[in-house]
Parts: C-alpha cells; sequence; structure tokens
C-alpha cells in the first residue's frame, strides 16, 4: 500500500499498537485484528518472572475457542502481546491507542514512554469517557499535540456503531479527517466529531435525559416499572427503558458524568442528584456487572427494586391509561403525547421537551452539527431516532412554540430557525445513499421494488412485511431475471432495508395450510415456485450480487445460498433454523449444500464428514455469530466479499456486480455428482440415536434430522448413484411437506408464534 503523507502524517493506517490491556483495550485490539491490522497489545508488568502477565491474559480472552473475540481464530496471527518495558522499543505503529485506567497521572507516564519512540508520522489516541482531551494533551509538546486526540470507543466496541473523536486545541484539521475515514471505511463506524467538554456528547446528552426523567419520577411517585414502560420503544428508545438501560450501562458510569457536570455552573440546573440512584450506587448495586442495579434477577426472573420495602420485589405490570394507546407507530405515539393531559402523558412530554432543549443547548457547545447529537444517541445509545428527529415527527412549529411558552427563550439558532431539521428523505448516514446510484423507478410495489442504477445495473430492493420471502417477491424476482437477462442491463443487486436481510418464511401461513388441511396443495405449488426462482437465480446468466445485513434465516439463508455473489456486512448472522419450528430447509437449502460439497472433486477431500457437518449444524438450528463464520459453515462461499461498514453494502455490492460483468462472468454449470445414499442414512441414525439416548435431542429432534439426513445423502440409493440438485430438491420437497401435516410440527409453530420460542416436544 502507498504511503501518502498529508500534513506530515502517513495516509496509511494498517499497524496499531494498543496500550493497556484491560477489558476496553482488549476488545479494541480486537476489533482492529477483525478489520485487517497488524495489532501489538501491551500492558504494564506486574510480575517480573512473567512480564507479560497482564497481556498474555487479555491475548487468552480474545483468542479464547469456545467465546473468541475474532472473526476467525486464524486472525490471532495478526495480533502479539507484550509489555511497556520490551516492547514499545522499535515499534513502528500508524496508530497508537491508550485505554488504561482513567488517571490522567497514569496516562501521562504511557504516553511519555510513547512519544520517545513512535515514528514521526504515527498517529496518539487516548480512549477516554471523561478526562478532558487539553488535560491528558499536556504531556506532549506543541508538535506532538498536532496528533493527538481522543478516540472514545462505546462499549463493547465490536457491536456499538458510535467512535467520538475529540481534538485537542492544536489537533491537525487533517489528523482528524484522515482518523475518521479510517474509523469509517476500515472499522464500519459511524464517528462524530465532539468538542472536549466533560461527557463529550453522547454520555453528555445521553445521561441528562435519563437523569431527567428518574429526578422527575421520583418527584412524581411513578415507579420503576411504569417508567421504563413509558420511555422505551413507545419514544423510540431501546425496549429495557431509562431504569433498564442504566443497569447496562452501570450507575458509577453514569452517576460519574452527573458530578462532572453538576461541578459547573452553567450545567447544574440540567443535573439533579437522585435519591434512589445515591443510595443504590452507595450498597454497591451498579448494574449488571455487580448483579443487581434497579432489577435483579432471582432465579432466573427478573426482579425490581422497591425503596419503601428496602428489598427487590416481583414487578407489578403498569396500568397506565396512557400505554394502551401506543402503538408501534412512532409518529401516532408522539401526537398522543403532545395533546395528553394526564400526568404520565404530561410527564413523557416533559421528558422529550427537556432533551429536546439540552441538545439544542449543545450545538456548538459539545458538537458543531445537530445531526451529531442525533448521530451520538442513536449509534451511541440504541435510540431509534435521535432528538431533532423526534421534534421534527412531533412537528417542529408546533413544540418550537410549546416550548418557548413553558421554558422561555430558547438557543438563538433555534430562534432563528423557521424550518424543520432535516428535510424529506433526508438521513444521517454519512454514506452515499441508494437513491444516489438510481437512475429511474422500474417498479414500486407491495413487496419489492426494481430500479435502475447507474444507467445499465438493476437493483432490487425486498421490502415485504419483515422482508419474508413471500410469493409475491419470488414472482418479482424472477421477473426481474427475466429482464436482467432478456434486455440491455449488466448485472442485478438484490437488497434489503432494516436491520435484518430476512429472517425467512411465513409461519402464519404455514399454520393456516396445517388447519385448512391445504399443506399439499398450497404448500407444495409454493415449494416448487421457491425451487424454480432459486435455480433461476443461481444459474443466471448475467452476474446478481446480493448484499447482506444483520439476520438472514430459513428462506432468507436460502435466497443467500442461491446467490452468485454475496457481500456481507461482518455483522451478518446467517443460518437455517427450520428444525426449531420442526421443519427442514424446503427452499433448496439442503440441496444447494450437498451440491457445494458434492461437486468439489479433490481427492482428499472427506465428503462424508463434510454432510455430517452440515447435518449436526442444521440438526441443531445452527447460526453464523459473523460473516466468517458464515463462510465456515457454507453458508457463505470463499469468493463472497465480507465488509465491517454495514452502510456500504449496497454501494459495494454494485461495484463488485459491475466488475462481474467487465470480467468475463460464467455463470455456474449445472452438476451431477456421486450421492452418499443409504449408507450415509445409517451412519446419521446411529449418531442421532446416540444423540437421543444421551438426552442431547427429543424424539421428535430425531426424527426431524433423520429427515434431513436422507435429503443430504441422497434417499434411499445405494452409494456411488448419479444425482443432481433437483433430484435433492424433490427429496426436500416431500420431507417438508411430511413434516408440516405433523401434528408435532402444529404444536411447535404455534409455540414459537405465541411465545417467540422453540418447543422441544
Amino acid at each position: 500500500m502507498v504511503n501518502e503523507k498529508i500534513g506530515g502524517f502517513s495516509m496509511t493506517i494498517r499497524k496499531a499498537t494498543v496500550l493497556g490491556a484491560g477489558t476496553m483495550g482488549s476488545q479494541i485490539a480486537a476489533l482492529l485484528v477483525n478489520a485487517g491490522l497488524k495489532v501489538k497489545l501491551l500492558d504494564i508488568v506486574i510480575d517480573e518472572n512473567d512480564p507479560n502477565k497482564i497481556s498474555k491474559k487479555a491475548y487468552e480472552v480474545i483468542t479464547n475457542p469456545k467465546r473468541p473475540q475474532l472473526f476467525d481464530l486464524s486472525f490471532a496471527s495478526n495480533l502479539s502481546y507484550g509489555n511497556f518495558n520490551e516492547d514499545l522499543q522499535d515499534d513502528d505503529a500508524d496508530i497508537y491507542i491508550e485505554a488504561v485506567k482513567e488517571e490522567v497521572d497514569i496516562k501521562h507516564q504511557i504516553w511519555d514512554q510513547v512519544k520517545k519512540v513512535a515514528n514521526d508520522d504515527a498517529v496518539f489516541a487516548t480512549n477516554t469517557s471523561g478526562i478532558p482531551i487539553e488535560a491528558i494533551a499536556e504531556v506532549f509538546d506543541d508538535s506532538d499535540k498536532e496528533r493527538f486526540f481522543g478516540m472514545h470507543f462505546f462499549n463493547p466496541p465490536r457491536i456499538m456503531k458510535l467512535v467520538e473523536v475529540i481534538p485537542n486545541k492544536q489537533t491537525h484539521s487533517e489528523v482528524v479527517e484522515r482518523v475518521q475515514a479510517f474509523a469509517e471505511d476500515v472499522l464500519g463506524k459511524g464517528v462524530i466529531v465532539a468538542n472536549d467538554v466533560p461527557g463529550f456528547v453522547a454520555n453528555r446528552v445521553g445521561t441528562q435525559t435519563m437523569n431527567d426523567i428518574m429526578y422527575r419520577a421520583e418527584q412524581q411517585g411513578f415507579s420503576i416499572t411504569e417508567v421504563d414502560a413509558l420511555t422505551g420503544r413507545s419514544i423510540g428508545r431501546p425496549k429495557m427503558g431509562t431504569y433498564g438501560l442504566s443497569d447496562l450501562v452501570g450507575l458509577d458510569i453514569a452517576m460519574t458524568v452527573i458530578k462532572g457536570l453538576q461541578k459547573i455552573p452553567e450545567e447544574q440546573p440540567f443535573f439533579k442528584d437522585v435519591a434512589l440512584s445515591e443510595k443504590l450506587a452507595k450498597n454497591g448495586a451498579l448494574g449488571n456487572k455487580t448483579k443487581q442495579g434497579f432489577y435483579k434477577k432471582v432465579n432466573k426472573q427478573r426482579y425490581v427494586y422497591d425503596d419503601k420495602q428496602n428489598d427487590y420485589v416481583e414487578p407489578k405490570q403498569p396500568q397506565l391509561e396512557i400505554l394502551g394507546r401506543f402503538s408501534k407507530d412512532l409518529a401516532s405515539n408522539l401526537d398522543v403525547i403532545f395533546n395528553a393531559q394526564d400526568d404520565a402523558g404530561v410527564f413523557l412530554w416533559e421528558t422529550l421537551r427537556n432533551n429536546f432543549y439540552y441538545s439544542a443547548v449543545n450545538v456548538p457547545k459539545a458538537a458543531e452539527d445537530f445531526k451529531d447529537i442525533d448521530r451520538a444517541l442513536i449509534w451511541g445509545f440504541n435510540w431509534k431516532l435521535g432528538p431533532f428527529q423526534l421534534w421534527d415527527l412531533m412537528g417542529y412549529e408546533r413544540v418550537k412554540s410549546r416550548m418557548k411558552e413553558e421554558l422561555g427563550q430558547l438557543p438563538d439558532w433555534i430562534e432563528q430557525r423557521n424550518e424543520a431539521f432535516y428535510a424529506e428523505g433526508e438521513s444521517i448516514e454519512r454514506v452515499t445513499p441508494v437513491t444516489a446510484y438510481i437512475d429511474s423507478e422500474l417498479w414500486d410495489r407491495s413487496d419489492s421494488n426494481l430500479s435502475i442504477a447507474n444507467k445499465d445495473q438493476l437493483l432490487l430492493k425486498l421490502q415485504s412485511k419483515n422482508n419474508v420471502i413471500s410469493n409475491s417477491f419470488l414472482s418479482d424476482l424472477l421477473e426481474a431475471i427475466d429482464k436482467l437477462e432478456n434486455e440491455d442491463f449488466t448485472s442485478m443487486v438484490i437488497y434489503a432495508g432494516g436491520n435484518n436481510f430476512s429472517v425467512g418464511a411465513n409461519l402464519y401461513q404455514m399454520k393456516k395450510a396445517h388447519e385448512d388441511g391445504k399443506v399439499v396443495s398450497e404448500v407444495g405449488e409454493a415449494v416448487e415456485q421457491l425451487h424454480h426462482v432459486f435455480a433461476r437465480l443461481k444459474h443466471a446468466l448475467k452476474p446478481v450480487v446480493t448484499a447482506v445485513q444483520g439476520r438472514a434465516l430459513g428462506g432468507g439463508c436460502e435466497l443467500v445460498l442461491h446467490s452468485p455473489i454475496v457481500v456481507a456486512a461482518s455483522e451478518s448472522y446467517i443460518g437455517l433454523v427450520e428444525t426449531g419450528v420442526g421443519l427442514l430447509p424446503a427452499g433448496g437449502g439442503l440441496a444447494e449444500l450437498t451440491d457445494r460439497i458434492m461437486r468439489t472433486n479433490h481427492k482428499n477431500d472427506d465428503k462424508q464428514a463434510s454432510i455430517t457437518k452440515i447435518l449436526m449444524q442444521i440438526g441443531f438450528a445452527k447460526v453464523s455469530t459473523n460473516a466468517y463464520e458464515a463462510k465456515r459453515y457454507g453458508y457463505l462461499k470463499e469468493t463472497d466479499t465480507v465488509i465491517l461498514n454495514t452502510e456500504r453494502r449496497i454501494e459495494i455490492a454494485l461495484k463488485r456486480a459491475r466488475y462481474e460483468s467487465e470480467a468475463n462472468y460464467v455463470p455456474l454449470p449445472k452438476s451431477q455428482y456421486i450421492a452418499l445414499g443409504r449408507d450415509f442414512k445409517a451412519l446419521a441414525e446411529g449418531q442421532l440415536d446416540a444423540q437421543r439416548v444421551g438426552h442431547f435431542i427429543s424424539d421428535y429432534d430425531y426424527e426431524i434430522t433423520l429427515k434431513v439426513a436422507e435429503v443430504l445423502s441422497g434417499g434411499d440409493v445405494p452409494r456411488n448413484t448419479y444425482v443432481n440438485q433437483r433430484y435433492l430438491q424433490k427429496l426436500e420437497k416431500e420431507r417438508f411437506l411430511e413434516l408440516l401435516q405433523n401434528k408435532k410440527t402444529y404444536d411447535r409453530i404455534s409455540h414459537m408464534l405465541e411465545k417467540g420460542k422453540p418447543l422441544r416436544n
């Protein structure tokens, strides 16, 4: 990679040294390794006989085979560990990220060592959540201050999207740009540039609203469970509500932010002491990390703290009238709140009003742009919409006038503003929106949208309810493939919006078909359609690339399996989970996985072992924990592309489709291969029987998984019989319809629809 220098600093970040191997340091190191960097993880010497004791322990946690923090254990070759005394000498990192204890003196000691040995073009980052960046910067001379900044990762760094970059007064602007581009493009994060104020942006605004809610709840006599029911999904915040979130984050962290801000005169009106928080903190009940906070698990049941009884009690279902008026529609809920007259409704209005006001006060104090406040709360606190987006949704003008009435003077920039914060269709994402690639729309139907992108590419969006693979979507997909092959288009990309690609088929339909006795006529026909359309997709004459994110389960996984090329976000959870509801995959998933293994012709390839692995995987409904694991499970091919920045998946998929169309794309030919036959079925029977006897699986699990084995083996045929994918699909269909007509499967489907959990009958 060419090293381009800007303002004296190298623009390439490929080697990193993480200073501090505690929880945050080791997780940041794992994130960097997952992104393809060479990483050194260092810590202090606490034992002269074992100088790497701390960093070695962190390395072992990161590479623990049972619960690795790496996407693939082979990535561990890019991770090394050591100590500050020996391993900083001759270090040539492009970036140093310090994550030691939150004490200025300790941070100064470390940076004092680093600045003496680091290359002139390396950059320096401190992962602090609370110490002023200027205070840490005092250890540097002016030239080193130019390359030093705060880089606040949110916990856990692999999952949480937000990274706050906080320059000191002398940080070079090109260093900030460089680090922002690195965190977004390489690490796949969402970056906001924050000012060096206490709590920066996310913790400052997020903690203020939690503190305000708890303080007013205490004053107005609302219980913990009532507040959490009111301040969860109904206002676009995480389901767990305010107290539940405090338990997750840790009461000590929130209180540190609050106490820090209370020392600043202009912040004092916004941050109040909450008696209950003080009491629990004093008792060491800090939340999940201490196994008790506002809530506590007792015998797997969740109890809630009752201040009057000074003990944890069974939670009572909140009986607030307004909760019955809420729906899944956030705009409607906000309207209910705005017009509410009851105590709970007024409480919620004040919650939102105070959050809007404090967010507005912090532009430009904490963040230069109001969008960064929204980004901070969405990416760092998992809100559905940020404060200014919510304000728009509630009605910009009416909210503004009521706030003026109730609070008096608003910040100047709000007083002067006469229009909503966001234009129609405007987003907080910094990546190029999909609409920018679209030239024209060919159709917009209930379950799909087809557009022309980049003049000669097709872009098919799955947009059925919950992105299920419906019959209508399959018809649309077939029509789109016909269009691709017969008209002047070079390639096609399939994608879906939302957090998940697709969680499969419609279980309600399955249940109804069983009840109406139409399993063979209705579902049998739908299975045939699945097989036909997915075969057309797999063997399409021009390149088709599917962009995947989040969960791709059941039918969603089968769509991925039959896609010639896939671009998958690293956080993709792909799997065939049908056995959990008493079925087996019926969209050609079993036939496709068998096809992938059997069409290989490596002499040393143990096909029987590979098929056994697939059998166990599907029998236990295993889902990949990331895209690299999906490759190991066979759900993705080695040639598929994995990216860390989920938002760029459509852009990358269009580029990959373009490349394939220009590089003499050859569709995959159909193939015949030798089935493992009844020998494999007998072997599988023995293994499954052992699982049943050992009570690892139920009798019905045994029955279902044996049918999976029949399909994978090619059915009741002698070994060395030639079969093809179409034959396996027919077997798959037969066994699927048999299971769907079984009362035990019906019970499993009903239980899943009612309880959201699998039934082991």
